[in-house]
């Protein structure tokens, strides 16, 4: 009887050790495969902000050869449109990211998106002086926190909800948007808001005026404000 027992509790040990080595196994595969699916994504990334410096240097070779200034603002024109909907794709992928779908750049991709955006802003006020643009656009500042915080949570509720009535807003109007966090250890960030004024976020820069929240149901004076045309 002894004998049976201890060749059971040997069972349960060896059995118990086959489960536990299989648990493992199942842990191990599950962070690779995870870590692989953010590698793709990193790469993604990369080669999305790839093609915007590629592209930056290719219309910069092309315009060296242009004579005339009309043609000069429709090669730019046409570049800066391209460099939004590149920046749109780009962000909506760091949104995925991010479980909050707010941007943080906590890495070197994220913060090479900021840079791009705030060289795509500076390209765009540029264009518009010169030439003038076929694309109205809002500068958006949003909140970043690191860590969880109960300030944290509340402002991420804020700014989802900031979004999602800004978005109806620039897509009625026909606005694009270029987004930028709302921090002060980026220089030329913190230049930004100081000659803007912006105080907080989320907060906007449309028509040269700061938002700090956008109507549920806006009126044309709201519109107007903005230098959006509806009927």
């Amino acid at each position: 009887m002894s004998e049976i027992k201890n060749k059971f509790n040997r069972n349960i040990l060896f059995y118990s050790f086959i489960i536990l080595l299989i648990f493992i196994l199942i842990i191990y595969s599950s962070i690779m495969l995870y870590d692989n699916y953010k590698k793709q994504q990193i790469k993604d990334e990369i080669s999305l902000l790839d093609q915007q410096t590629l592209l930056n240097d290719l219309y910069s070779s092309y315009i060296s050869d242009v004579n005339t200034t009309a043609q000069k603002c429709s090669i730019l024109n046409n570049q800066f449109n391209y460099l939004l909907n590149v920046n749109k794709e780009l962000y909506t992928k760091l949104k995925e990211i991010n479980k909050n779908a707010i941007v943080e750049t906590d890495n070197n991709i994220k913060y090479m998106y900021v840079l791009e955006n705030i060289k795509l802003w500076l390209q765009y006020k540029k264009i518009n002086k010169e030439c003038g643009t076929n694309k109205k656009v809002a500068l958006y500042f949003y909140p970043e926190i690191n860590g969880w915080s109960i300030k944290k949570s509340e402002l991420d509720a804020k700014t989802r909800l900031f979004q999602r009535k800004l978005n109806i807003v620039l897509n009625k109007c026909g606005y694009a948007s270029i987004a930028l966090p709302y921090i002060t250890y980026i220089p030329i960030i913190q230049q930004m808001t100081i000659d803007y004024n912006i105080t907080s976020s989320p907060s906007v820069y449309i028509n040269n005026k700061v938002f700090y929240d956008m109507p549920t149901n806006p009126n044309k004076e709201f519109y107007k404000e903005i230098d959006c045309n509806i009927d």
